[in-house]
């Protein structure tokens, strides 16, 4: 009967074990266009590996291991037994391998590993005469292998979902150590009692990892929030778009990767481009940011009525030569300031079409269309005087906020304004003088559009995991983006960002733009 309480205690750790070594492997084919891609290669699996394995190992040192109690039956009658006070003195776990595996499988096993326990043992007969008798037991195990083959797999929801496809587990030696009571007869059965306990162990404890995989894991991975607001507008989806899959030693993940409005979601009818399996192992991560993903953020914010703005004196610092007036715009707009002579104006700026965005080798450039209507304010009036068609072309920089909670900046570096009129309820308006006016004015236009997008986009984040370093390729489409992960909440990683921009003076689609002093004085002598 003693028996029966070794085995139960050793299954349980044997079980908690494999369950914390199998959470441990979840870092992760018909191809799926994604608009955002997650590569972690086998550097990075190792990182996880070398992060993980000291924190297993604490956490099985420092594990409460319940006190074990029941009644069972014996030729002499009912026994009531018990096993109290266990503690696990030593774990060694050191070695481990893990191993991703084509289509979507991540192998990982522990070999020679061992752990040795203490604990106190009871037993007292129901009946009379009342037998008992109690004393300690030391057990220790050796050569100790897991092996777990685990499919990483997505549900219809696309959350990422696993499936353990293969498990072994075996012990090389056990030995069981009686101390008190009648302690020297029991140990002339220890062999015995060895064997059984080996035995009973290995038939129950892959079954019962194999289910833990299948409820607690799964439960775990369905709450993975794969959504992150953006701002009181938008939101983005990383949900996954197909299974994860392993190529050349990296596991792929393939996200969504698409923005959408929260008060009127839908698909952006962007194309999506195909995105090439590349690996490249000198970083553990690499990050695909898709010229898709870019131009559902432009129809997101399209569909959210945000590229709207009513441009008043209000927005204007008052350091700048510049007035929101008919009396201001005389020598580039005649026909208004004869109109309406000394009137205050505003501008209704709408953005009709969603901005695109253009990835290639040289850079990233976009387009934005739409209208500029301008307003005459008389008293609590507003007269419509005429509508402008406008088209910018922007030269696009991107930077990286890299921490635990990592982001995307799109920062306009330049504009190049085209206008023309559209209507007019003050006769024929030539614009050439104003595009003039609107080409010089370009370092005015670029801090105030920057000003207004100026959220960034949330890339995944996982808890107490950072990225860290940074290097990028171009390419038709889209950028990748090379990192590295760090773990370490000790040192508060919240806390810690580094910043990186993807392009310098060199990039050539960037204008070099005066500075202020400079654009005043060109805007005066015009």
């Amino acid at each position: 009967r003693i028996q029966i309480l070794f085995e139960s205690a050793m299954l349980k750790t044997s079980l908690f074990c494999c369950y914390i070594f199998s959470l441990s492997l979840l870092s992760g084919i018909k191809a799926v266009n994604p608009g955002f891609r997650f590569q972690v290669t086998q550097k990075g699996i190792n990182y996880a590996r070398d992060v993980l394995v000291p924190i297993v190992t604490d956490t099985i040192k420092t594990t409460k291991i319940p006190d074990i109690s029941q009644r069972v039956d014996t030729p002499v009658g009912h026994i009531h037994f018990s096993l109290s006070s266990i503690k696990i003195n030593s774990v060694d776990i050191s070695h481990t391998s893990v191993k991703l595996q084509a289509p979507s499988n991540v192998i990982g096993a522990i070999a020679n590993a061992r752990l040795s326990m203490h604990a106190n043992w009871h037993y007292r007969e129901d009946s009379w005469p009342h037998i008992s008798d109690s004393g300690s037991v030391d057990m220790s195990a050796s050569s100790i292998s897991v092996s777990l083959n685990i499919l990483v797999d997505t549900d219809s929801k696309g959350q990422p979902h696993v499936t353990p496809k293969g498990c072994n587990f075996n012990i090389g030696s056990l030995s069981v150590k009686f101390h008190g009571g009648a302690s020297w007869l029991y140990n002339l059965f220890s062999s015995s009692i060895e064997s059984t306990i080996k035995d009973q162990v290995k038939k129950q404890v892959c079954p019962m990892v194999n289910e833990e995989i299948q409820s607690d894991l799964n439960q775990i991975l369905a709450t993975v929030d794969l959504e992150a607001d953006i701002d009181d507008n938008c939101y983005i989806d990383y949900s996954l778009v197909q299974a994860p899959f392993v190529i050349s030693d990296a596991l792929f993940v393939n996200g969504k990767g698409e923005i959408y409005a929260k008060r009127r979601p839908s698909e952006c009818p962007s194309p999506k481009q195909e995105l090439p399996h590349t690996v490249e192992d000198g970083h553990m991560v690499t990050l695909w940011v898709t010229e898709y993903m870019l131009n559902t953020a432009g129809y997101a914010y399209q569909q959210a009525d945000f590229l709207q703005y009513n441009l008043t004196s209000e927005d204007i610092p008052e350091k700048l030569p510049i007035r929101m007036t008919t009396d201001f715009f005389k020598y580039f707009l005649p026909p208004l300031y004869k109109a309406y002579p000394d009137k205050n104006l505003s501008l209704w700026i709408n953005v009709t079409k969603p901005i695109t965005f253009d990835i290639n080798t040289a850079g990233v450039s976009g387009k934005a269309e739409g209208t500029i209507t301008w307003f005459v304010l008389d008293g609590d009036n507003e007269i419509e005087a005429f509508t402008l068609d406008a088209q910018l072309d922007l030269c696009v920089n991107i930077s990286l906020h890299l921490g635990t909670k990592s982001e995307i900046y799109l920062d306009l570096i330049t504009v190049e304004p085209y206008i023309q009129l559209k209507s007019s309820n003050i006769g024929n308006v030539s614009v050439d003088a104003l595009q003039s006016f609107l080409k010089l004015s370009r370092s005015l236009i670029v801090p105030f559009i920057n000003g207004i997008v100026k959220k960034g986009i949330p890339l995944p984040s996982f808890e107490g995991i950072a990225f860290s370093g940074f290097d990028f390729s171009l390419h038709n489409g889209y950028i990748q983006i090379y990192t590295d992960v760090k773990y370490d909440p000790s040192k508060m990683l919240d806390d810690e960002t580094e910043t990186y921009t993807l392009f310098d003076d060199s990039f050539e689609c960037k204008i070099k733009l005066s500075g202020l002093a400079a654009v005043i004085d060109d805007i005066l002598h015009f």
